[in-house]
């Protein structure tokens, strides 16, 4: 197979805290950046040099529908996909969340597909809490490989490239974007509100 699919665990603006996870005929690597780096600028520029069939984005790319008039919504802070999933608000998010939506925008513009993902839903299934996830630096080479090994063996991937918990967790938003070319999705959330794809 030879498409080219996203991972994103998106940060703040300029602390270097944003990985893309790419997976390119059968290769999985991480772009990273230095403190300073536009994130969002440096996201456009990987995609449209790879441009990648789908880009699986941990931040919210939609407000709660009570915002766009949607009828039967009325919750001012969270979006069904939140309550169900107990995700953070994109409301209280802001600027990140603002930034995420504007960048699914011109991302869309340039012909591409973006999903909203939650790498923790997909953390928890691989029981990731209990090699400490998010905890010690110490315990990352072994989370790593928990989710390496759910990987096929075709798949080539180097556990030392995962340096930080923002790699670990562009890896878990890739996995879900690669789980997509071969089946449906679980999804969460409404469509028209906005839906979180795991």
């Amino acid at each position: 197979m030879s498409q080219v699919v996203f991972g994103i665990d998106y940060g703040s603006k300029l602390t270097g805290n944003t990985v893309i996870s790419v997976f390119n005929d059968g290769d999985v690597f991480f772009l990273d950046m230095s403190q300073g780096v536009d994130a969002d600028s440096f996201i456009l520029n990987a995609a449209e040099h790879f441009m990648p069939s789908k880009i699986f984005i941990d931040a919210p790319l939609s407000l709660p529908g009570v915002y766009r008039n949607l009828p039967g919504f009325n919750n001012y802070h969270f979006r069904k996909a939140d309550l169900e999933l107990n995700a953070m608000s994109p409301m209280f998010l802001g600027g990140l969340a603002a930034r995420a939506i504007e960048l699914k925008s011109r991302l869309k513009s340039l012909g591409l597909k973006v999903f909203e993902t939650y790498p923790i839903v997909m953390a928890n299934q691989l029981k990731l809490r209990d090699c400490d996830y998010k905890g010690s630096l110490q315990n990352l080479s072994s989370c790593a490989q928990e989710v390496i090994n759910i990987l096929p063996a075709s798949i080539k991937i180097d556990k030392d490239d995962i340096k930080t918990w923002h790699h670990l967790d562009a890896l878990l938003a890739l996995i879900s974007a690669i789980n997509s070319l071969f089946k449906k999705p679980r999804t969460y959330g409404h469509r028209e509100e906005g839906l979180i794809y795991i």
